[in-house]
């Protein structure tokens, strides 16, 4: 089993699990959610280290511009699972930007260089 295959069974089982939860206890599953993030910069590390270890296996294997097709469709999956919520997601917005984007500096620089590397691969 290839490295990306590991990466598509962890995400398929752990989507499963996710969905499973949800369905039988949404309170025991927002219990858990709610646990681990009263633990941010605990949870901000784990993604990190993760996001990293992931990003390696995939940018290793991958070419950028199939990297960011797949980001773009998981963006637009996002986004139709999100709309009803726009409300909430305003008021974020809004919280975020008043305290501005300091603690989100290094995930927009990782976007920045993803969206430069892909339009290079592509322009070049």
């Amino acid at each position: 089993m290839d490295a990306l295959d590991v990466l598509a069974v962890v995400f398929a089982v752990a989507v499963l699990a996710k969905l499973a939860g949800l369905l039988i206890s949404p309170v025991s599953w927002m219990n858990t959610a709610g646990a681990m993030l009263k633990h941010p910069r605990a949870c901000t590390w784990v993604y990190a280290v993760l996001a990293a270890v992931v990003g390696y296996i995939v940018f290793t294997r991958m070419d950028i511009v199939e990297v960011v097709s797949a980001m773009l469709f998981t963006s637009l999956l996002m986004g139709v699972a999100l709309s009803p919520y726009s409300r909430t997601i305003l008021t974020l917005g809004k919280e975020m930007a008043g305290e501005g984007f300091g603690r989100l500096w290094p995930v927009m620089a990782i976007w920045t260089a993803i969206a430069v590397w892909a339009l290079y691969a592509v322009i070049v």
